[in-house]
Protein backbone atom coordinates (compact mmCIF):
# COMPACT_ATOMS: atom_id res chain seq x y z
CA UNK A 1 0.00 0.00 0.00
CA UNK A 2 1.16 3.74 -0.44
CA UNK A 3 3.15 5.66 2.71
CA UNK A 4 6.90 5.61 2.93
CA UNK A 5 10.62 4.17 2.03
CA UNK A 6 13.93 4.79 3.62
CA UNK A 7 17.03 4.31 2.47
CA UNK A 8 20.46 4.48 4.44
CA UNK A 9 24.00 4.13 3.16
CA UNK A 10 27.22 5.89 2.54
CA UNK A 11 27.35 4.21 -0.72
CA UNK A 12 24.38 5.72 -2.55
CA UNK A 13 23.89 8.47 -4.93
CA UNK A 14 20.72 9.97 -4.27
CA UNK A 15 20.53 12.51 -6.45
CA UNK A 16 20.28 9.32 -9.26
CA UNK A 17 17.82 7.36 -7.28
CA UNK A 18 14.66 8.34 -9.34
CA UNK A 19 12.06 5.84 -7.39
CA UNK A 20 8.78 5.51 -9.32
CA UNK A 21 5.43 5.11 -7.31
CA UNK A 22 2.90 2.83 -9.20
CA UNK A 23 -1.02 3.07 -7.16
CA UNK A 24 -4.38 3.20 -8.13
CA UNK A 25 -5.18 6.50 -7.04
CA UNK A 26 -3.76 9.70 -6.32
CA UNK A 27 -0.61 10.27 -4.39
CA UNK A 28 1.08 13.05 -2.38
CA UNK A 29 4.95 12.88 -2.60
CA UNK A 30 7.47 14.43 -0.50
CA UNK A 31 11.25 14.00 0.28
CA UNK A 32 14.00 14.57 2.78
CA UNK A 33 17.53 13.82 1.39
CA UNK A 34 20.75 13.80 3.91
CA UNK A 35 24.28 12.99 3.30
CA UNK A 36 23.49 8.79 4.25
CA UNK A 37 19.97 9.03 3.79
CA UNK A 38 17.21 9.20 1.85
CA UNK A 39 13.59 9.43 2.84
CA UNK A 40 10.72 9.57 0.67
CA UNK A 41 6.45 9.88 1.51
CA UNK A 42 4.23 8.86 -0.95
CA UNK A 43 0.41 8.47 0.62
CA UNK A 44 -2.62 8.70 -0.43
CA UNK A 45 -4.14 12.35 0.10
CA UNK A 46 -6.13 11.65 2.99
CA UNK A 47 -5.81 12.69 6.87
CA UNK A 48 -2.70 14.35 6.14
CA UNK A 49 -2.19 16.82 8.90
CA UNK A 50 -2.06 13.17 11.07
CA UNK A 51 0.45 11.92 9.02
CA UNK A 52 3.07 14.40 9.69
CA UNK A 53 6.27 14.71 7.48
CA UNK A 54 8.25 17.29 9.33
CA UNK A 55 12.02 18.14 10.61
CA UNK A 56 13.85 20.51 12.39
CA UNK A 57 17.57 20.37 13.58
CA UNK A 58 17.05 17.64 16.20
CA UNK A 59 15.02 15.01 14.41
CA UNK A 60 12.60 14.01 11.65
CA UNK A 61 8.81 12.53 12.12
CA UNK A 62 7.08 10.53 9.65
CA UNK A 63 3.50 8.76 10.55
CA UNK A 64 1.80 7.43 7.95
CA UNK A 65 -2.02 6.59 8.06
CA UNK A 66 -3.87 8.36 11.19
CA UNK A 67 -3.88 8.09 14.81
CA UNK A 68 -6.91 8.46 16.73
CA UNK A 69 -6.08 10.34 19.53
CA UNK A 70 -3.24 12.80 18.48
CA UNK A 71 -5.85 15.43 19.59
CA UNK A 72 -5.59 13.56 23.09
CA UNK A 73 -2.13 13.33 22.93
CA UNK A 74 -1.56 16.91 22.45
CA UNK A 75 -3.88 18.07 25.18
CA UNK A 76 -1.55 15.51 27.39
CA UNK A 77 1.75 16.46 26.38
CA UNK A 78 0.95 20.27 26.09
CA UNK A 79 2.69 20.71 22.47
CA UNK A 80 1.69 22.93 20.16
CA UNK A 81 1.34 20.82 17.68
CA UNK A 82 1.30 16.89 15.63
CA UNK A 83 5.21 17.07 14.98
CA UNK A 84 6.49 18.83 18.90
CA UNK A 85 4.01 15.91 20.69
CA UNK A 86 5.78 13.25 18.99
CA UNK A 87 9.12 14.95 20.05
CA UNK A 88 7.92 15.00 23.55
CA UNK A 89 6.88 11.72 23.48
CA UNK A 90 10.28 10.18 22.10
CA UNK A 91 12.27 12.38 24.68
CA UNK A 92 10.08 11.10 27.57
CA UNK A 93 9.08 7.74 27.14
CA UNK A 94 12.07 6.60 25.09
CA UNK A 95 12.36 4.54 21.34
CA UNK A 96 8.85 3.03 21.70
CA UNK A 97 7.15 6.32 22.12
CA UNK A 98 4.37 5.52 19.96
CA UNK A 99 2.90 2.97 22.12
CA UNK A 100 0.14 5.37 23.27
CA UNK A 101 -0.66 6.27 19.67
CA UNK A 102 -4.22 4.63 18.58
CA UNK A 103 -5.18 3.65 15.00
CA UNK A 104 -3.81 2.39 11.69
CA UNK A 105 -0.26 3.64 11.97
CA UNK A 106 3.50 3.80 10.88
CA UNK A 107 6.14 5.70 10.57
CA UNK A 108 9.58 6.40 11.61
CA UNK A 109 11.75 8.78 13.85
CA UNK A 110 15.49 9.89 12.73
CA UNK A 111 17.36 11.40 16.03
CA UNK A 112 20.01 13.47 14.39
CA UNK A 113 21.35 14.20 17.49
CA UNK A 114 22.68 10.77 17.76
CA UNK A 115 22.29 9.01 14.57
CA UNK A 116 19.84 6.78 15.38
CA UNK A 117 16.77 5.55 13.22
CA UNK A 118 13.60 3.87 14.35
CA UNK A 119 11.04 2.55 12.13
CA UNK A 120 7.78 1.08 13.77
CA UNK A 121 4.20 -0.09 12.91
CA UNK A 122 1.35 -0.44 14.60
CA UNK A 123 0.22 -4.14 17.43
CA UNK A 124 -1.68 -5.23 13.91
CA UNK A 125 0.53 -4.11 11.41
CA UNK A 126 -2.51 -2.60 9.14
CA UNK A 127 0.19 -0.52 8.12
CA UNK A 128 2.78 -2.72 7.26
CA UNK A 129 7.15 -2.15 6.67
CA UNK A 130 9.62 -4.45 5.11
CA UNK A 131 13.22 -4.07 5.47
CA UNK A 132 16.41 -4.93 3.83
CA UNK A 133 19.69 -5.07 5.20
CA UNK A 134 23.09 -5.73 3.64
CA UNK A 135 26.75 -4.58 3.97
CA UNK A 136 25.43 -1.30 5.45
CA UNK A 137 22.38 -0.59 3.08
CA UNK A 138 19.63 -0.29 5.15
CA UNK A 139 15.96 -0.09 3.37
CA UNK A 140 12.46 -0.13 4.67
CA UNK A 141 9.05 0.65 2.77
CA UNK A 142 5.54 0.27 3.08
CA UNK A 143 5.38 -2.04 -0.21
CA UNK A 144 7.78 -4.42 -1.12
CA UNK A 145 7.72 -3.75 -4.91
CA UNK A 146 9.98 -0.38 -3.49
CA UNK A 147 12.56 -2.20 -2.29
CA UNK A 148 12.42 -4.42 -5.04
CA UNK A 149 12.59 -1.31 -7.71
CA UNK A 150 15.50 0.12 -5.28
CA UNK A 151 17.58 -2.92 -5.60
CA UNK A 152 17.29 -2.97 -9.38
CA UNK A 153 18.48 -0.03 -9.66
CA UNK A 154 21.25 0.11 -7.15
CA UNK A 155 22.45 -3.47 -9.06
CA UNK A 156 21.87 -5.49 -5.82
CA UNK A 157 20.65 -9.17 -6.47
CA UNK A 158 17.54 -10.71 -4.72
CA UNK A 159 16.34 -13.71 -5.27
CA UNK A 160 12.32 -15.41 -5.11
CA UNK A 161 11.65 -16.78 -1.61
CA UNK A 162 11.00 -20.81 -2.42
CA UNK A 163 9.19 -20.88 0.77
CA UNK A 164 7.32 -17.13 0.53
CA UNK A 165 6.34 -19.03 -2.65
CA UNK A 166 4.61 -22.09 -1.57
CA UNK A 167 2.36 -20.38 1.32
CA UNK A 168 1.40 -18.16 -1.21
CA UNK A 169 0.15 -21.67 -3.16
CA UNK A 170 -0.86 -23.26 0.24
CA UNK A 171 -2.20 -20.99 3.17
CA UNK A 172 -2.93 -17.97 0.33
CA UNK A 173 -0.81 -15.74 2.49
CA UNK A 174 2.70 -15.41 3.95
CA UNK A 175 3.29 -16.61 7.67
CA UNK A 176 5.66 -14.93 10.01
CA UNK A 177 7.81 -12.48 8.32
CA UNK A 178 8.18 -13.98 4.83
CA UNK A 179 7.92 -11.95 1.63
CA UNK A 180 8.46 -13.55 -1.96
CA UNK A 181 11.74 -12.03 -2.16
CA UNK A 182 14.50 -14.02 -0.19
CA UNK A 183 16.27 -10.56 1.23
CA UNK A 184 13.22 -8.64 2.29
CA UNK A 185 11.68 -9.73 5.56
CA UNK A 186 8.26 -8.18 7.34
CA UNK A 187 8.50 -6.07 9.95
CA UNK A 188 6.13 -7.89 12.65
CA UNK A 189 2.94 -6.75 14.02
CA UNK A 190 4.00 -4.49 17.45
CA UNK A 191 7.41 -4.56 16.66
CA UNK A 192 9.47 -1.90 15.76
CA UNK A 193 13.48 -1.26 14.23
CA UNK A 194 16.45 0.79 15.45
CA UNK A 195 18.98 1.09 13.59
CA UNK A 196 22.44 3.00 15.50
CA UNK A 197 25.54 2.86 15.66
CA UNK A 198 25.51 1.02 11.99
CA UNK A 199 23.84 -1.74 13.50
CA UNK A 200 20.32 -2.76 12.94
CA UNK A 201 17.74 -5.05 15.76
CA UNK A 202 14.65 -5.63 15.98
CA UNK A 203 12.22 -5.28 18.98
CA UNK A 204 9.23 -5.88 20.04
CA UNK A 205 6.63 -3.73 22.53
CA UNK A 206 3.34 -5.06 21.95
CA UNK A 207 1.91 -8.32 21.53
CA UNK A 208 -1.51 -9.93 22.02
CA UNK A 209 -1.83 -12.99 24.41
CA UNK A 210 -4.39 -15.39 25.81
CA UNK A 211 -2.64 -16.76 28.45
CA UNK A 212 -4.47 -14.67 31.66
CA UNK A 213 -7.83 -14.60 31.97
CA UNK A 214 -10.23 -12.25 33.42
CA UNK A 215 -11.90 -12.43 36.32
CA UNK A 216 -14.67 -10.25 35.28
CA UNK A 217 -18.21 -11.32 35.72
CA UNK A 218 -20.11 -12.11 32.66
CA UNK A 219 -22.06 -9.30 33.39
CA UNK A 220 -18.92 -7.17 33.76
CA UNK A 221 -17.57 -8.48 30.57
CA UNK A 222 -20.44 -8.03 28.70
CA UNK A 223 -20.19 -4.15 30.02
CA UNK A 224 -16.27 -3.48 29.19
CA UNK A 225 -16.82 -5.13 25.62
CA UNK A 226 -19.57 -2.71 24.75
CA UNK A 227 -17.52 0.18 26.34
CA UNK A 228 -14.30 -0.43 24.89
CA UNK A 229 -16.07 -0.93 21.87
CA UNK A 230 -18.47 2.06 22.00
CA UNK A 231 -15.31 3.77 22.37
CA UNK A 232 -13.57 2.70 19.83
CA UNK A 233 -15.99 3.04 17.09
CA UNK A 234 -16.68 6.93 18.69
CA UNK A 235 -12.92 7.73 17.87
CA UNK A 236 -13.09 6.16 14.36
CA UNK A 237 -16.16 8.45 13.49
CA UNK A 238 -15.00 11.65 15.49
CA UNK A 239 -11.54 11.30 12.78
CA UNK A 240 -13.93 11.62 10.23
CA UNK A 241 -15.68 14.56 11.56
CA UNK A 242 -12.04 16.50 12.12
CA UNK A 243 -11.39 16.33 8.81
CA UNK A 244 -15.21 17.79 7.84
CA UNK A 245 -15.40 14.25 6.07
CA UNK A 246 -18.89 12.51 5.71
CA UNK A 247 -19.07 8.68 6.89
CA UNK A 248 -18.98 5.57 4.65
CA UNK A 249 -18.70 2.31 5.69
CA UNK A 250 -19.31 -1.59 4.14
CA UNK A 251 -21.95 -3.51 5.27
CA UNK A 252 -23.11 -7.23 4.77
CA UNK A 253 -25.59 -9.75 6.50
CA UNK A 254 -22.36 -10.59 9.12
CA UNK A 255 -22.22 -9.28 12.59
CA UNK A 256 -19.21 -7.59 12.42
CA UNK A 257 -20.36 -4.55 9.71
CA UNK A 258 -23.74 -4.35 11.27
CA UNK A 259 -22.08 -3.73 14.79
CA UNK A 260 -19.69 -1.46 13.37
CA UNK A 261 -22.49 0.83 11.39
CA UNK A 262 -25.05 0.25 13.90
CA UNK A 263 -23.21 1.84 17.25
CA UNK A 264 -22.32 4.34 15.49
CA UNK A 265 -25.83 5.24 14.20
CA UNK A 266 -26.49 4.67 18.23
CA UNK A 267 -23.96 7.49 18.88
CA UNK A 268 -25.55 9.73 16.86
CA UNK A 269 -23.46 9.42 13.49
CA UNK A 270 -26.35 9.04 11.27
CA UNK A 271 -24.98 10.35 8.06
CA UNK A 272 -23.54 7.19 6.77
CA UNK A 273 -23.25 5.48 3.34
CA UNK A 274 -23.22 2.06 3.02
CA UNK A 275 -21.95 -0.25 0.39
CA UNK A 276 -22.25 -3.32 -0.09
CA UNK A 277 -20.64 -6.37 -2.92
CA UNK A 278 -21.95 -9.41 -3.45
CA UNK A 279 -23.95 -12.45 -5.45
CA UNK A 280 -27.21 -10.64 -6.64
CA UNK A 281 -29.91 -11.71 -4.23
CA UNK A 282 -27.82 -13.10 -1.46
CA UNK A 283 -28.07 -12.78 2.20
CA UNK A 284 -25.62 -10.03 2.21
CA UNK A 285 -27.16 -7.89 -0.04
CA UNK A 286 -30.98 -8.62 1.01
CA UNK A 287 -30.11 -7.86 4.94
CA UNK A 288 -27.49 -5.30 4.18
CA UNK A 289 -30.60 -3.32 2.20
CA UNK A 290 -32.63 -3.62 5.29
CA UNK A 291 -30.26 -2.43 7.94
CA UNK A 292 -29.61 0.33 6.01
CA UNK A 293 -33.38 1.57 5.16
CA UNK A 294 -34.35 1.05 8.62
CA UNK A 295 -31.24 3.56 9.93
CA UNK A 296 -32.01 5.81 7.07
CA UNK A 297 -28.61 5.25 5.22
CA UNK A 298 -27.52 5.55 1.99
CA UNK A 299 -26.69 2.35 0.74
CA UNK A 300 -25.15 1.15 -2.78
CA UNK A 301 -24.76 -2.55 -3.95
CA UNK A 302 -22.56 -3.45 -6.46
CA UNK A 303 -23.64 -6.92 -7.98
CA UNK A 304 -20.44 -9.32 -8.17
CA UNK A 305 -22.64 -11.89 -10.54
CA UNK A 306 -20.40 -14.01 -12.95
CA UNK A 307 -17.42 -13.73 -11.12
CA UNK A 308 -15.69 -11.25 -13.97
CA UNK A 309 -13.98 -8.76 -11.55
CA UNK A 310 -11.42 -12.06 -10.85
CA UNK A 311 -10.19 -11.36 -14.44
CA UNK A 312 -8.26 -7.81 -12.50
CA UNK A 313 -5.37 -9.92 -11.38
CA UNK A 314 -2.80 -6.85 -11.83
CA UNK A 315 -5.05 -4.44 -9.54
CA UNK A 316 -5.09 -6.70 -6.59
CA UNK A 317 -1.41 -7.73 -6.74
CA UNK A 318 -0.29 -4.62 -7.32
CA UNK A 319 -2.27 -4.03 -3.57
CA UNK A 320 -1.09 -6.34 -1.76
CA UNK A 321 2.67 -6.72 -3.36
CA UNK A 322 1.56 -10.67 -4.19
CA UNK A 323 1.82 -11.00 -0.13
CA UNK A 324 -1.81 -12.87 -0.55
CA UNK A 325 -3.88 -14.32 -2.88
CA UNK A 326 -5.13 -11.68 -5.81
CA UNK A 327 -9.25 -13.34 -5.20
CA UNK A 328 -9.46 -12.49 -1.75
CA UNK A 329 -9.52 -8.81 -2.52
CA UNK A 330 -10.75 -8.40 -5.87
CA UNK A 331 -13.81 -8.20 -5.29
CA UNK A 332 -13.48 -5.35 -3.21
CA UNK A 333 -11.53 -3.08 -4.97
CA UNK A 334 -13.88 -3.63 -8.26
CA UNK A 335 -16.26 -2.19 -5.74
CA UNK A 336 -14.24 0.48 -4.51
CA UNK A 337 -12.41 1.82 -7.43
CA UNK A 338 -16.00 3.00 -8.25
CA UNK A 339 -16.06 5.06 -5.83
CA UNK A 340 -15.53 9.12 -5.47
CA UNK A 341 -13.85 9.58 -1.79
CA UNK A 342 -13.13 12.92 -2.13
CA UNK A 343 -15.73 13.76 0.63
CA UNK A 344 -15.86 10.82 2.37
CA UNK A 345 -12.84 9.97 5.25
CA UNK A 346 -12.20 6.12 7.19
CA UNK A 347 -13.72 3.34 5.09
CA UNK A 348 -15.30 1.83 8.31
CA UNK A 349 -15.40 -1.88 8.52
CA UNK A 350 -16.08 -4.83 10.87
CA UNK A 351 -12.27 -6.99 9.96
CA UNK A 352 -11.81 -8.98 12.21
CA UNK A 353 -14.40 -9.15 14.28
CA UNK A 354 -15.59 -12.59 14.68
CA UNK A 355 -12.06 -13.58 14.92
CA UNK A 356 -11.69 -11.28 17.97
CA UNK A 357 -14.40 -12.19 19.53
CA UNK A 358 -14.21 -16.53 19.03
CA UNK A 359 -14.36 -17.50 15.35
CA UNK A 360 -10.19 -18.52 15.60
CA UNK A 361 -11.03 -21.04 18.12
CA UNK A 362 -11.08 -24.93 17.58
CA UNK A 363 -12.44 -25.96 20.82
CA UNK A 364 -13.66 -23.97 24.43
CA UNK A 365 -10.21 -24.32 25.27
CA UNK A 366 -6.76 -23.27 23.94
CA UNK A 367 -5.19 -25.71 21.40
CA UNK A 368 -2.04 -26.53 20.04
CA UNK A 369 -1.99 -24.94 16.87
CA UNK A 370 -2.61 -27.06 13.72
CA UNK A 371 -0.46 -27.43 10.45
CA UNK A 372 -3.60 -27.08 8.28
CA UNK A 373 -4.82 -24.05 10.50
CA UNK A 374 -5.68 -21.02 7.95
CA UNK A 375 -5.02 -22.67 4.48
CA UNK A 376 -6.66 -22.53 1.49
CA UNK A 377 -4.87 -25.56 -0.10
CA UNK A 378 -2.87 -28.51 1.18
CA UNK A 379 -2.19 -29.85 -1.92
CA UNK A 380 1.74 -28.56 -1.59
CA UNK A 381 1.61 -28.23 2.17
CA UNK A 382 4.44 -31.29 2.28
CA UNK A 383 6.86 -29.26 0.50
CA UNK A 384 7.67 -26.50 3.42
CA UNK A 385 6.17 -28.84 6.89
CA UNK A 386 10.11 -27.63 8.56
CA UNK A 387 9.17 -24.13 7.93
CA UNK A 388 5.68 -24.56 9.21
CA UNK A 389 6.40 -26.55 12.38
CA UNK A 390 9.26 -23.85 13.24
CA UNK A 391 6.33 -21.47 12.87
CA UNK A 392 3.91 -23.04 14.73
CA UNK A 393 6.45 -23.14 18.03
CA UNK A 394 6.27 -19.35 18.62
CA UNK A 395 2.53 -19.51 19.55
CA UNK A 396 1.19 -20.62 22.39
CA UNK A 397 -2.06 -21.72 20.70
CA UNK A 398 -3.99 -22.33 17.63
CA UNK A 399 -6.01 -19.28 18.06
CA UNK A 400 -2.81 -16.95 18.53
CA UNK A 401 -1.15 -18.81 15.48
CA UNK A 402 -4.20 -17.98 12.79
CA UNK A 403 -4.48 -14.32 14.62
CA UNK A 404 -0.87 -12.99 13.52
CA UNK A 405 -0.92 -15.10 10.06
CA UNK A 406 -4.37 -15.63 8.93
CA UNK A 407 -5.68 -12.59 9.97
CA UNK A 408 -2.69 -9.58 10.11
CA UNK A 409 -1.04 -11.22 7.15
CA UNK A 410 -4.30 -12.08 5.12
CA UNK A 411 -7.29 -10.96 6.10
CA UNK A 412 -6.35 -7.17 6.26
CA UNK A 413 -5.83 -7.82 2.41
CA UNK A 414 -9.05 -5.52 1.54
CA UNK A 415 -7.31 -3.15 4.20
CA UNK A 416 -4.22 -2.27 2.09
CA UNK A 417 -6.58 -2.22 -1.09
CA UNK A 418 -8.63 0.56 0.54
CA UNK A 419 -5.72 2.33 1.27
CA UNK A 420 -5.12 2.86 -2.56
CA UNK A 421 -7.88 5.67 -2.04
CA UNK A 422 -8.29 6.65 1.78
CA UNK A 423 -7.74 4.99 5.01
CA UNK A 424 -9.65 2.30 6.47
CA UNK A 425 -10.71 0.96 9.81
CA UNK A 426 -12.22 -1.47 11.96
CA UNK A 427 -12.98 -0.80 15.52
CA UNK A 428 -12.35 -4.36 16.59
CA UNK A 429 -9.18 -3.87 15.81
CA UNK A 430 -8.61 -1.10 18.40
CA UNK A 431 -5.90 -2.63 20.53
CA UNK A 432 -7.50 -1.88 24.07
CA UNK A 433 -10.76 -3.74 22.49
CA UNK A 434 -8.51 -6.87 21.52
CA UNK A 435 -6.57 -7.12 24.66
CA UNK A 436 -9.65 -7.28 26.53
CA UNK A 437 -11.33 -9.66 24.23
CA UNK A 438 -8.13 -12.50 24.28
CA UNK A 439 -8.22 -12.31 28.36
CA UNK A 440 -11.77 -13.77 28.18
CA UNK A 441 -12.09 -17.07 28.87
CA UNK A 442 -12.14 -19.27 25.47
CA UNK A 443 -15.11 -21.26 26.90
CA UNK A 444 -17.19 -17.94 26.88
CA UNK A 445 -15.95 -17.03 23.31
CA UNK A 446 -15.84 -20.19 21.40
CA UNK A 447 -18.48 -20.25 18.73
CA UNK A 448 -18.71 -16.37 19.26
CA UNK A 449 -21.33 -16.55 22.39
CA UNK A 450 -19.84 -13.81 24.17
CA UNK A 451 -20.22 -11.54 20.72
CA UNK A 452 -24.03 -13.17 20.50
CA UNK A 453 -24.61 -12.49 23.96
CA UNK A 454 -23.37 -8.88 23.83
CA UNK A 455 -25.69 -8.26 21.17
CA UNK A 456 -28.54 -9.70 22.59
CA UNK A 457 -27.75 -7.76 25.61
CA UNK A 458 -26.44 -4.46 24.49
CA UNK A 459 -27.50 -4.22 21.01
CA UNK A 460 -30.95 -6.22 20.37
CA UNK A 461 -31.62 -4.03 17.08
CA UNK A 462 -28.82 -6.02 15.76
CA UNK A 463 -30.40 -9.28 16.46
CA UNK A 464 -33.47 -8.28 14.51
CA UNK A 465 -31.69 -9.07 11.38
CA UNK A 466 -30.94 -12.29 10.07
CA UNK A 467 -27.26 -13.34 10.13
CA UNK A 468 -25.97 -15.18 6.78
CA UNK A 469 -23.86 -17.43 8.51
CA UNK A 470 -26.76 -19.03 10.42
CA UNK A 471 -29.55 -17.90 8.00
CA UNK A 472 -31.34 -17.03 11.39
CA UNK A 473 -31.21 -14.47 13.69
CA UNK A 474 -28.62 -14.58 16.40
CA UNK A 475 -29.04 -16.69 19.08
CA UNK A 476 -27.34 -18.17 21.90
CA UNK A 477 -29.15 -21.61 20.77
CA UNK A 478 -26.61 -23.27 18.69
CA UNK A 479 -28.57 -26.60 17.52
CA UNK A 480 -31.07 -24.71 15.41
CA UNK A 481 -28.83 -23.34 13.09
CA UNK A 482 -26.97 -26.13 12.85
CA UNK A 483 -29.69 -27.96 11.90
CA UNK A 484 -31.17 -24.92 9.11
CA UNK A 485 -27.41 -25.11 7.63
CA UNK A 486 -27.63 -28.12 7.01
CA UNK A 487 -30.69 -28.90 5.34
CA UNK A 488 -30.17 -25.83 3.68
CA UNK A 489 -27.27 -26.60 1.72
CA UNK A 490 -28.72 -29.81 1.20
CA UNK A 491 -31.44 -28.47 -0.19
CA UNK A 492 -29.36 -25.58 -2.55
CA UNK A 493 -27.23 -28.23 -3.77
CA UNK A 494 -29.97 -30.97 -4.52
CA UNK A 495 -31.53 -28.31 -7.00
CA UNK A 496 -28.08 -27.31 -8.36
CA UNK A 497 -28.44 -23.49 -7.12
CA UNK A 498 -25.13 -23.74 -5.59
CA UNK A 499 -25.02 -19.56 -6.50
CA UNK A 500 -26.90 -19.38 -3.29
CA UNK A 501 -24.63 -20.74 -1.13
CA UNK A 502 -22.20 -18.20 -0.77
CA UNK A 503 -21.85 -14.01 -1.28
CA UNK A 504 -18.61 -15.47 -3.69
CA UNK A 505 -19.51 -18.43 -5.37
CA UNK A 506 -16.08 -18.54 -6.45
CA UNK A 507 -17.07 -22.72 -8.32
CA UNK A 508 -20.54 -21.75 -9.58
CA UNK A 509 -19.23 -18.75 -11.07
CA UNK A 510 -16.04 -20.59 -12.59
CA UNK A 511 -18.07 -23.38 -13.80
CA UNK A 512 -20.86 -21.47 -15.10
CA UNK A 513 -18.75 -18.45 -16.77
CA UNK A 514 -17.47 -19.74 -19.87
CA UNK A 515 -15.66 -16.55 -20.36
CA UNK A 516 -14.16 -16.44 -16.83
CA UNK A 517 -12.59 -19.86 -17.62
CA UNK A 518 -11.39 -18.81 -20.48
CA UNK A 519 -8.87 -15.63 -18.87
CA UNK A 520 -8.11 -18.01 -16.06
CA UNK A 521 -6.50 -20.52 -18.55
CA UNK A 522 -5.22 -18.20 -21.00
CA UNK A 523 -3.53 -16.37 -17.85
CA UNK A 524 -1.57 -19.53 -17.03
CA UNK A 525 -0.81 -20.38 -20.23
CA UNK A 526 0.74 -16.98 -21.09
CA UNK A 527 2.33 -16.49 -17.62
CA UNK A 528 3.50 -20.18 -16.88
CA UNK A 529 6.78 -19.52 -18.53
CA UNK A 530 7.69 -17.30 -15.36
CA UNK A 531 8.58 -20.25 -13.76
CA UNK A 532 11.03 -22.03 -16.07
CA UNK A 533 14.09 -20.82 -13.67
CA UNK A 534 11.61 -22.84 -11.03
CA UNK A 535 11.49 -26.38 -12.07
CA UNK A 536 9.79 -28.18 -9.21
CA UNK A 537 7.87 -25.00 -8.31
CA UNK A 538 6.10 -24.86 -11.95
CA UNK A 539 5.65 -28.90 -11.95
CA UNK A 540 3.59 -28.31 -8.28
CA UNK A 541 1.99 -25.17 -9.66
CA UNK A 542 1.13 -26.39 -12.68
CA UNK A 543 -0.59 -29.81 -11.33
CA UNK A 544 -2.08 -27.20 -8.84
CA UNK A 545 -3.76 -25.20 -11.28
CA UNK A 546 -4.66 -27.85 -13.68
CA UNK A 547 -6.03 -30.42 -10.39
CA UNK A 548 -7.52 -27.45 -7.80
CA UNK A 549 -10.66 -26.00 -7.68
CA UNK A 550 -10.89 -21.97 -8.67
CA UNK A 551 -9.65 -20.48 -5.63
CA UNK A 552 -6.16 -22.70 -6.15
CA UNK A 553 -6.22 -21.78 -9.50
CA UNK A 554 -6.16 -18.01 -8.19
CA UNK A 555 -3.24 -18.74 -5.78
CA UNK A 556 -1.04 -19.91 -8.83
CA UNK A 557 -2.34 -17.24 -10.73
CA UNK A 558 -1.31 -14.59 -7.93
CA UNK A 559 2.18 -16.01 -7.72
CA UNK A 560 2.79 -15.14 -11.64
CA UNK A 561 1.76 -11.89 -11.45
CA UNK A 562 3.76 -11.41 -8.93
CA UNK A 563 7.04 -12.65 -10.24
CA UNK A 564 6.45 -10.40 -12.46
CA UNK A 565 5.98 -7.23 -10.30
CA UNK A 566 9.31 -7.87 -8.66
CA UNK A 567 11.67 -10.03 -11.26
CA UNK A 568 10.07 -9.18 -14.46
CA UNK A 569 9.04 -5.44 -15.00
CA UNK A 570 9.62 -5.24 -19.02
CA UNK A 571 6.89 -7.99 -19.07
CA UNK A 572 4.33 -5.93 -17.29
Amino acid sequence: MPGFVGVISNDVDYDSLKIEYKSLGKLVKDKKQYDNALVERYTNPKFLEDKVFYEDQSALVLIDGFVLNFKDLINKYVAPDYFNTVKKMYYENGDDFFKEFRGDFSGLLYDKTKAKWIVFTNPTSTKPVYYYKNNGLYIFSSEVKVISQILRMLNYKYSLDIVGAYFLLTYGFMLEDYTLIEEVKKLRPGNYIKIENGEISLHEYSRFENRQYTSDSREKIIDNIDTLFREAVRLEYEKDLEYGYKHIATLSGGLDSRMNVMTAHELGYQDILCFTFAQSNYYDERIAKKIASDLGCEFLFQSLDGGNFLKNVEGPVLCNDGLVLYSGSAHSLSSIEKINFEHYGLIHTGGVGDGVLGSLLLKPKLVKPKMESGAYSTYLLHHILPKVKQSLGHYESNEMFKLYNRAFNGALNGTWTACQFTESASPFLDAEFMKYCFSIPPSMRYKEKIYIEWILSRHPDAAKYVWEATKLKPSTNKVLPFIVKVFRRAYIKAFGKTNLLSMNPFQYWYDTNEQLRLFVNNYFQQNIYLLDEYPELKSDSTRLFNEGSLIEKTQVMSLLEAIKLHFHQNSR
